[in-house]
């Protein structure tokens, strides 16, 4: 089982798999097929992703708070142990 480091390093890319595999599933017509598992990952993969974007938008223009960049890192911690859960 790889070390929690692994799946923060990776959160950005692995957040992007799982959106993508939705994705492709929806557009299948395989929603009824996805575990709750995966339906969980993906909210939490959204979650991430919208946290990112906020935090990223906000350090462009030197405006980041304490809150947001917590909040980002909170959501990309619950989303990497997520991703080990689900993958191991």
């Amino acid at each position: 089982m790889p070390p929690i480091e692994e799946y923060l390093e990776k959160a950005d890319k692995l957040a992007q798999d799982v959106v993508n595999a939705w994705g492709v599933n929806m557009q299948a017509g395989n929603a009824p097929c996805l575990t709750n598992q995966f339906k969980a990952l993906f909210n939490k993969a959204c979650l991430y992703q919208n946290a990112r974007r906020l935090a990223n938008n906000h350090r462009q223009f030197y405006m980041l708070s304490e809150q947001e960049a917590s909040e980002e890192q909170a959501t990309r911690q619950t989303f990497a142990e997520a991703c080990r859960a689900f993958y191991e």
